[in-house]
């Protein structure tokens, strides 16, 4: 499975989901060179990435609109259109829809991600209409499931409070039996597990815990109260640890899963290793690099991430028919955001001009 797919990972399950994680300003960046829609595939039009959306299209679509606005390029008017017609009438969104027939099956975290897509570009009115649907959905743990009936999950949850800060909702506030935070917290590794483990967040609840690299990448980032993209912050060096037995102050739920992946970051080389075989994670590497500013430490191991990511940033980007991948153009365009660096410019790869040259035009 190529690292830009977005992984269900629960110790319980081998579910497995399709996803990804994370225009310029110039008239040569509008012009790129872009796949013509036929009369057949009409639906496509203004869609990122040739690829099929069938179980990524609103995700993608809406992670290359963060990372365009982001960046301070223009974003074209089309795409945010594509990603409108996706939103069901009682405001969620499911993976994809052809618009052929009735509206898909609501998923957690497109409809998250195109919260907050949506309002960085200016629709409020369909960002609150999302906002609605997806506060419906939270469980009484606290935290939100991917579909109904998978269970709550870290990655999920972490998305659905990333859209409520990016909404200005205070998440603590809103809750069933707990809120979406205290449900991450829950999935935190502490003083009872291996010491290499702690500070990581599972993927799912289960006895014991166990350390789940892809979920603790991802959530980290509302742990820590952000939300995409990631803003540029002064990171320090240090690599927080839990004190076990527990004597004096502890670092805070987000440092102390941020000195997890810095430390995974630290012994891999510069990347979060994969689950799925030999190799790197860029999708989590990327995931690490954001969490780990928004955290505010481990800016050694944001640097050595940077660097891998950068080393492969063409691998990452296209398919195997050498085909821009949108949502990792997207990651790699708000790693460089977050990390002050040019958007435009990340290794052998521009990925503002990638992501605006993937879309579908009209024929």
């Amino acid at each position: 499975m190529h690292t830009t797919a977005r992984r269900l990972l629960s110790a319980t399950t081998a579910a497995a989901v399709a996803t990804a994680l994370l225009l310029t300003a110039h008239s040569a960046d509008a012009s790129s060179a872009a796949k013509a829609a036929t009369s057949t595939d009409q639906a496509l039009i203004g869609l990122f990435g040739e690829q099929d959306p069938t179980y990524d299209g609103v995700y993608r679509q809406s992670l290359s609109l963060i990372a365009l606005d982001a960046a301070g390029a223009r974003v074209p008017k089309a795409s945010v259109k594509w990603l409108l017609r996706q939103q069901c009438a009682n405001g969620r969104f499911p993976s994809y829809s052809d618009l052929a027939g009735k509206c898909g099956v609501g998923e957690g975290d497109s409809t998250a991600v195109a919260t907050i897509a949506l309002k960085r570009v200016g629709e409020r009115s369909a960002a609150r209409a999302a906002l609605g649907w997806l506060l419906k959905q939270q469980t009484p743990s606290g935290g939100w499931e991917f579909n109904t009936g998978f269970g709550p999950n870290a990655n999920t949850t972490g998305l659905a409070v990333q859209a409520m800060i990016a909404m200005n909702v205070k998440p603590s506030t809103v809750k069933t039996d707990h809120s979406g935070p205290q449900f991450l917290r829950s999935l935190q590794l502490r003083c009872s597990a291996p010491v290499a483990s702690r500070g990581a967040l599972d993927y799912q609840a289960q006895d014991p815990l166990a350390a789940n690299d892809y979920a603790t990448a991802q959530a980290t980032q509302a742990l820590a109260g952000t939300s995409l993209p990631v803003e540029p912050s002064a990171v320090r060096k240090g690599l927080p640890s839990l004190t076990c037995p527990r004597d004096g102050a502890q670092p805070s739920p987000s440092a102390a899963a941020a000195g997890y992946l810095g430390r995974t970051i630290k012994l891999n080389d510069g990347s979060i290793p994969s689950s799925f075989g030999p190799g790197a994670d860029l999708g989590s590497t990327a995931n690490t690099v954001l969490s780990l500013v928004a955290s505010g430490v481990g800016g050694n191991q944001a640097n050595a991430a940077m660097l891998t990511l950068e080393s492969n940033a063409t691998t990452f980007t296209r398919d195997g028919s050498d085909a821009v991948l949108p949502a990792s153009s997207a990651a790699l365009a708000l790693t460089a955001h977050a990390t002050s660096g040019d958007p435009r410019s990340v290794g052998a790869t521009n990925p503002v001009r990638d992501i605006l040259s993937s879309r579908t035009l009209a024929g």
